[in-house]
């Protein structure tokens, strides 16, 4: 038996406030979209469409006869109006529908003969279109493998995109490891894990910091925060260094992050998107003063 996956509305009721928005300008790409698989016949029917968007948003069924061209109409009207008042949450339930139940194999003639266009092309089709939807927006989820799933707000995503350019530095193999698993178990569609989240991502940070200051000698991030205040080369503003410090102390402190029993507080999905995007924040500013710190010394040297 096929194992039944809850959609997104119950994977998500009351864990993610921040995402609860399907704006208007998304329902009407998304109605651009229905057009364009009805016509390419990649769906049946909007009869098809109709009673689904019927189903989920729990009206009573009603009977379209996909061959009768006022019946059609009929359903296209219907899944328009439902489109437009669908709740957010369902709205995503219908995306993942979309790509999952409503997509169809196709058989399709032409002058050279038959050619079949088989329905995992036709659920790459309409995940790449909803994504592209997604990104467009600049909504907090993705369309990933026929799921929907959080991102993480916008200025997360900036951010950790900006930090995943930077750690495209060789010397941060370690710390770019690190981010990525943070970011996996962020992201992990069914048990999202934000206690190891957390812990990856400060461990990219100090895996950052020591490839970055060898002269530091660091074993920890702690150590390097120290080091950093005291030497002449980096000029790194105390009250910085202490945030860096500061969630150095969480990692270790926060309850089942890095040590069982720690009262430090729980990793919840906020504090793990807070944490991820702080993290991304002290790894481009520990590249930067790097940098700029690198050129002082040079000249230094130069003048001497």
């Amino acid at each position: 038996m096929t194992r039944l996956d809850a959609p997104f509305s119950a994977r998500h009721h009351g864990q993610h406030r921040q995402i609860d928005v399907f704006p208007d300008s998304v329902r009407t790409a998304l109605l651009h979209l229905l057009y364009d698989l009805e016509e390419k016949r990649y769906v049946s029917s909007w009869a098809v469409i109709a009673r689904e968007l019927r189903r989920i948003d729990r009206q009573p069924p009603a009977i379209y006869n996909p061959r009768s061209v006022s019946s059609n109409e009929r359903a296209r009207a219907d899944a328009e109006v439902i489109i437009a008042s669908l709740k957010w949450d369902k709205a995503y339930d219908f995306c993942e529908r979309l790509y999952s139940h409503l997509s169809q194999d196709l058989e399709r003639w032409t002058d050279n003969g038959c050619f079949d266009i088989p329905k995992s092309d036709v659920q790459k089709y309409i995940a790449s279109e909803l994504e592209q939807i997604f990104l467009e927006e600049g909504l907090a989820c993705e369309f990933f493998e026929g799921r929907v799933r959080r991102r993480g707000r916008k200025h997360t995503v900036d951010q950790t995109t900006r930090a995943q350019v930077v750690l495209g530095d060789d010397r941060l193999t370690s710390a770019r490891k690190h981010y990525a698993k943070s970011l996996r178990f962020f992201r992990q569609l069914n048990n999202p894990d934000y206690e190891n989240c957390v812990k990856e991502a400060v461990c990219a940070v100090e895996a950052a910091g020591k490839a970055l200051f060898p002269a530091a000698k660091a074993a920890t991030l702690g150590e390097l925060v120290k080091w950093l205040l005291k030497t002449k080369d980096y000029k790194v503003p105390p009250a910085l260094a202490k945030t860096i410090e500061y969630l150095y102390a969480y990692r270790n402190g926060g309850d089942g992050v890095s040590h069982g029993g720690a009262t430090g507080g729980t990793a919840t999905v906020e504090v793990a998107e807070y944490v991820l995007s702080v993290s991304a924040s002290q790894i481009i500013y520990l590249v930067d003063i790097e940098a700029k710190g690198h050129k002082v010394i040079a000249l230094d040297r130069k003048e001497l």
